[in-house]
């Protein structure tokens, strides 16, 4: 049976959606159109080629065009779409990509989602010039993927009547294949547990930039309350509140308890998941964070905050979500979870649902002659 020929348009390739294009190559003729500009590539804190050399899919870069903020004013959206004569196409967000494929779709015959990574706190807070923007694509698009399911109820109750359809697809990497990258850092943690001396230690772990939309000064305070001889904090990244947030470690009184390790990558990185018992994200505006499917993929319980769309991953049975700010209820949550932490941390993957599952209703949805 002839494969569909899904176009799929997005800024750059990243680790959390090179798995879903590689699984989706396995079900249509893929070809992925990249377009953002050097400087946003330049500037994405992680190796763009070790990602891009993971691709088992065409993909092309370009970034040749003019551009308005992130968006490329070029023709080349209509050119890919002739060109590759695409049964789906799947754009993403509002931009120049999205509104080409609308235009484009009425000649060429094809089926338009988009995806959308906003939670629902910055569904909620469009201005009125994006709203307006949101309703005339809502008008003519066939579906959204959406990042959260609370954004995905929001949009069906703001957009009641429209065909177009809304669906959950979280910012999530193949459980098997992380799970197996985790597990090759075995010897990682086991080095860093000699290292920081971290035997029989109950490990809090905090992965991402250190900026102040992540709250970890927040974070410092809270664990600085609950703090027991057998708790430390690691805190992996870099960023402009780098020296601040150590100089809030050295007056708190807690050098001995909180690590920086700085910016980490590969099994250096997942050394620290396969290490780590308890993870922790209270960010006040946090789209999606990525860090926290790597975390329970890696067999840590979870604390984030109700403001990163990732909170829709966790659950009574894997960590808890507390009301962004409120330190008060992170210092319940962390002195819960430091309580009554197992002596022996289990490896298996605390996720809710598998990659594979999540993958069929995406699926269900684009395949969809509805």
């Amino acid at each position: 049976m002839k494969k569909k020929r899904l176009l799929i348009f997005h800024p750059y390739l990243a680790t959390y959606r090179v798995d879903l294009y590689n699984k989706l190559n396995k079900n249509y003729e893929l070809e992925v159109l990249l377009t953002g500009a050097q400087a946003e590539l330049d500037d994405l804190g992680f190796n763009l080629a070790d990602v891009n050399a993971k691709a088992e899919f065409k993909y092309t870069y370009f970034n040749k065009a003019a551009y308005l903020g992130r968006h490329p004013m070029s023709t080349i959206f209509w050119k890919k779409i002739k060109e590759f004569h695409p049964d789906i196409v799947l754009a993403h967000e509002y931009g120049i990509n999205t509104l080409a494929a609308i235009f484009a779709k009425p000649f060429c015959n094809y089926k338009l989602y988009l995806t959308c990574d906003d939670n629902e706190q910055m569904a909620m807070e469009y201005s009125r010039t994006r709203r307006l923007l949101r309703k005339y694509v809502v008008s003519h698009v066939d579906g959204f993927v959406c990042v959260n399911p609370n954004t995905v109820e929001y949009l069906r109750n703001t957009f009641k009547g429209k065909k177009c359809r809304f669906s959950y697809f979280p910012i999530i990497q193949n459980d098997e294949v992380l799970a197996s990258k985790i597990s090759e850092a075995e010897g990682k943690a086991q080095e860093y547990e000699t290292i920081y001396k971290l035997k029989d230690k109950k490990v809090l772990l905090f992965v991402g930039r250190l900026e102040p939309v992540k709250c970890i000064s927040l974070a410092i305070d809270a664990f600085k309350t609950v703090c027991r001889d057998d708790c430390r904090f690691v805190i992996v990244g870099g960023g402009q509140l780098e020296y601040q947030l150590k100089k809030q470690v050295a007056d708190s009184g807690l050098t001995e308890y909180v690590m920086f390790t700085g910016p980490l990558s590969g099994l250096d990185l997942y050394g620290w998941y396969r290490l780590s018992k308890l993870f922790v994200l209270p960010s006040d505006h946090e789209a999606f964070g990525a860090v926290v499917n790597e975390a329970l993929v890696g067999g840590c319980r979870v604390i984030v905050s109700d403001h990163c769309g990732a909170s829709a991953l966790v659950n009574e049975n894997n960590g808890t979500v507390f009301e962004s700010g409120n330190r008060q209820q992170l210092e319940v949550a962390l002195d819960k979870e430091f309580s009554s932490m197992p002596s022996i941390k289990s490896h298996v993957s605390k996720m809710p649902k598998s990659f594979s599952d999540f993958y069929k209703d995406f699926i269900e949805l684009i395949d969809s002659e509805a």
